[in-house]
């Protein structure tokens, strides 16, 4: 019976655990066994919820995530999805930390408050320790998902924690690179790391150090919502409504990303997702944006945003308003 790298090294770890295989012979087999020229990755998770690599686990479009570990990186270190734990795990991604070049991928926002006592990866290491520990040898950075790029929602007021984002951290760090969401698109990771593969280097990245490919156009003139409601002045008024729900506090106007065109949830290789927060009824939170959460609450609120596409939402307001009530037979 022929199993593959990846399920060897799970028996192996297996045996380890047991007593049967020493750490050091494991390492042994780990190091054997590894792809040549396979990039090397150590992914840390601080505050957060582990969605962003729950999302990851969902990629299809580019790679399947089964692919994407036996095939094309060596995931030394992913609290979440690594086969080994305790002691060995910790000695592992020490281990990995001391030869440099691998891409360092941080989930989750770094809690500063009380010396980082908030968030610790393992006794004696603080995410904040292991941020700056980690960073040293990394050849690039990934800041994953919104609380990793800009503190998300676990830096949200009050921050109890002092919770930040990792370039708040390592400022002006040359080496990062920001994938926001809440969670981050599978692609976005994906599809990045396949460029810095191809190209060896960082993609362009917009003024907040994200992928312009993926962050770098504006939500509201690209939504099927906009081109076919607001040129006709049809506001939806509750989420159950037909129309453009920038009155039910979509923040559209205010984001940056491709979420329009790629949705979610893939059916195979190359495709595209099968919907996305718009399509389901629920206005965009601009959760990919810098300022999320606090400076797009209340989430459900109208804010106004000054006009870029020759649109007046405000003369049109009342007029939607009308319709709204007529189609409610008041």
């Amino acid at each position: 019976m022929r199993i593959s790298r990846r399920e060897f090294l799970k028996a192996a770890a297996a045996m380890a655990a047991a007593g049967r295989l020493s750490a050091e012979s494991f390492a042994n087999l780990n190091n054997v066994l590894r792809g040549e020229g396979h990039p090397r990755v150590i992914w840390l998770q601080g505050a957060g919820c582990d969605g962003c690599a729950i999302s990851i686990l969902n990629s299809i479009h580019y790679t399947t995530v089964d692919d994407l570990l036996v095939n094309t990186i060596d995931l030394e270190f992913q609290s979440n999805l690594q086969a080994v734990a305790g002691d060995l795990a910790i000695s592992a991604a020490e281990a990995a930390s001391a030869v440099p070049g691998y891409v360092l991928i941080v989930e989750g926002s770094i809690p500063t408050g009380a010396s980082g006592a908030y968030c610790r990866l393992w006794p004696g290491m603080t995410m904040y320790d292991a941020l700056l520990s980690f960073a040293t040898n990394a050849s690039i950075i990934v800041a994953l998902g919104a609380c990793a790029s800009f503190g998300g929602v676990s830096s949200g007021t009050p921050n109890p924690t002092e919770a930040k984002g990792v370039g708040e951290i390592l400022v002006g760090d040359s080496r990062l690179m920001n994938i926001p969401g809440c969670p981050a698109h599978p692609d976005w990771l994906i599809g990045s790391l396949v460029y810095i593969l191809t190209n060896g280097v960082l993609p362009p990245l917009d003024a907040d150090r994200r992928p312009l490919q993926y962050f770098g156009k504006q939500i509201h003139p690209n939504c099927h919502n906009r081109r076919e409601y607001c040129g006709e002045g049809v506001f939806a008024d509750q989420l159950s409504d037909e129309g453009c729900m920038e009155l039910l506090g979509c923040k559209g106007k205010k984001t940056y990303s491709d979420c329009f065109m790629r949705k979610w949830n893939s059916g195979g290789a190359g495709e595209y997702g099968v919907n996305w927060c718009i399509g389901a009824k629920s206005p965009c939170l601009g959760c990919v944006q810098p300022t999320f959460p606090d400076g797009m609450s209340p989430f459900y609120v109208y804010a106004p945003t000054p006009i870029t596409d020759g649109e007046n939402t405000e003369n049109r307001v009342e007029q939607s308003k009308g319709r709204a009530a007529d189609r409610r037979g008041e």
